[in-house]
């Protein structure tokens, strides 16, 4: 087999002959080589390259599928061998009209004209084998074991003309048990150096989630922060990214959502329509806080038709039901973590710019924005806007 071969597609060549040759008695043979000096085996060996050039010529002349073709004879031939001995050793120069059809009964013959009528399907007393099974088979091999996705997928094309290749089948008939077997991996070996494989898209190095990181990891608390900050930049940055359709409105922890006329932290509009209003908690909300906390987004649920969300750390469970009763969307950090490992990098980057975003130019902390920067830089250190750390020594 050729060195481009790997361990593992030479495992699933194994497997997929097994079906086919007997593993004792039908090893690769080392003896088909052009110093061997046995002149039957010289012999063999060069019916054997007469094979994969014909092959060759095929593929290249008539296209992809006339391999499978010539592997689907070498196959069908060695399945006849199982119960005809005749077939067990090199028997050079046959011919089909004169030595091979005589033997076998011939199904699919349109007996008017000789003609095979679509395929070719051969009787040896109580066996049968037909090649149009066989170049399936052949079929799913390359495309779903071997992941040659351009190997053609029309068999009866290919096992209709199979007379036009007669020279082929001749040759899996003179050919020994192992002298098939040597032909069959040498024709695999062909397709999978000429077929594409099809390739898995890899990224080396992978891409990161640098807000799936900003939400487990990232230290909410900071003496030079107002409580609660940097969740509701975070709050901020996930409606930027889930909802980019909208205009979101949001001002300063320091200001309340009702002296700047909004109804929940972040406002979404369509146009002058408010489509959707959230609420941000860096807290567990229970039964007895909840008039406290999402008092507003509950009445918002039940006086319009704006959709009310309450993002919030944790929600317990008697607490959750009263909010779905009222309408109000709830969404934890659990549920974060769930939906944003759904997300790809760009979105992820999309919300972490949000976040940037909200601190620098809605809460106007350069400070706040430095220490996010600081942890980005760990987490995805080619992002854009570690550019304003430029200078920094990294210090917190």
């Amino acid at each position: 087999m050729s060195a481009d071969i790997t361990d593992d597609e030479q495992e699933r060549i194994e497997e997929f002959l097994s079906k086919y040759f007997d593993r004792d008695h039908n090893q690769r043979l080392s003896s088909f080589d052009e110093e061997e000096t046995e002149e039957s085996s010289i012999d063999e060996a060069e019916e054997i390259k007469s094979v994969v050039d014909r092959t060759r010529n095929i593929y290249d002349e008539r296209g992809k599928g006339y391999l499978g073709l010539a592997l689907c004879f070498v196959l069908s031939v060695e399945d006849l061998s199982q119960e005809d001995p005749w077939l067990d050793e090199f028997n050079p120069g046959l011919d089909w009209e004169d030595d091979i059809q005589p033997r076998y009964e011939q199904k699919g013959i349109d007996y008017r004209t000789d003609q095979n009528i679509d395929t070719l399907t051969l009787r040896d007393n109580d066996q049968e084998v037909g090649i149009r099974g066989r170049i399936n088979d052949i079929g799913d091999f390359f495309h779903q074991t071997m992941n040659r996705t351009n190997f053609p997928n029309a068999p009866g094309h290919y096992t209709g003309n199979w007379r036009d290749h007669i020279e082929i089948l001749e040759s899996a008939f003179s050919l020994s048990q192992s002298g098939r077997r040597e032909s069959a991996e040498r024709i695999i070996e062909l397709g999978l150096d000429c077929l594409q494989s099809k390739d898995y898209p890899k990224r080396e190095p992978a891409f990161s989630q640098p807000f799936l990181e900003i939400l487990n990891n990232y230290e909410r608390k900071h003496d030079n922060e107002m409580g609660g900050l940097a969740y509701q930049a975070m709050v901020y940055g996930y409606a930027t990214a889930e909802w980019p359709h909208l205009s979101l409105r949001a001002s300063s922890v320091r200001t309340g959502s009702s002296r700047q006329h909004r109804f929940g932290d972040i406002d979404g509009y369509h146009g002058p329509d408010l489509m959707i209003s959230i609420e941000a908690k860096d807290r567990i909300i229970d039964e007895d806080d909840i008039d406290t906390e999402l008092g507003t987004m509950m009445k918002l649920a039940e006086r319009s038709t704006t959709i009310s969300i309450a993002v919030c750390k944790e929600v317990e469970k008697e607490a959750r039901e009263i909010l779905q009763e009222e309408d109000v969307k709830v969404i934890t950090d659990k549920d974060l973590t769930i939906q944003l490992r759904t997300w790809d990098y760009h979105k992820q980057n999309l919300a972490l710019q949000g976040m940037v975003h909200f601190l620098e130019h809605i809460e106007e902390n350069p400070t706040a924005t430095r220490r996010l920067l600081r942890f980005v830089k760990n987490v995805d250190p080619n992002n854009s806007a570690l550019a304003h750390l430029d200078g920094e020594d990294g210090s917190s």
